[in-house]
């Protein structure tokens, strides 16, 4: 009797892992990296779709790397051609880190930063 697509199971991801420590060939590993690239971008859209004004988020996978882990809220979006950005109002702490990190930023007050949406995790 033939097996229905409910009857499959899916491979656990254990599984998929010792098959790319343990069996993968140069060509598997390359076929994985562009389906690990496509589900990358997939899941930043996805991410960037839900950022929006006065949501709060945490900056991730940008540089330079002192940006990442910032929090804040969106103050405004701005959709680009080839990428939306998003302006976010630092919080305080943020402020602080930043501040620390770089000298760009002015001494007192909060601190406003563009940077694309695909990078913010909404909290």
């Amino acid at each position: 009797m033939p097996t229905t697509v409910a009857d499959q199971t899916a491979p656990t991801l254990d599984a998929a892992i010792r098959f790319i420590s343990e069996q993968s060939s140069e060509e598997d590993l390359d076929r994985i990296r562009a389906a690990v690239k496509r589900r990358n971008g997939a899941l930043q859209e996805a991410r960037a779709a839900l950022v929006t004004t006065g949501s709060t988020v945490r900056i991730k996978n940008i540089r330079p790397k002192y940006m990442s882990g910032l929090t804040g809220k969106v103050t405004e979006i701005r959709e680009g051609r080839s990428a939306t950005k998003a302006v976010i109002e630092l919080d305080s702490d943020s402020s602080t880190a930043a501040r620390m990190s770089s000298t760009r930023f002015p001494l007192h007050g909060p601190i406003e930063i563009v940077v694309p949406a695909s990078c913010c995790l909404p909290q």
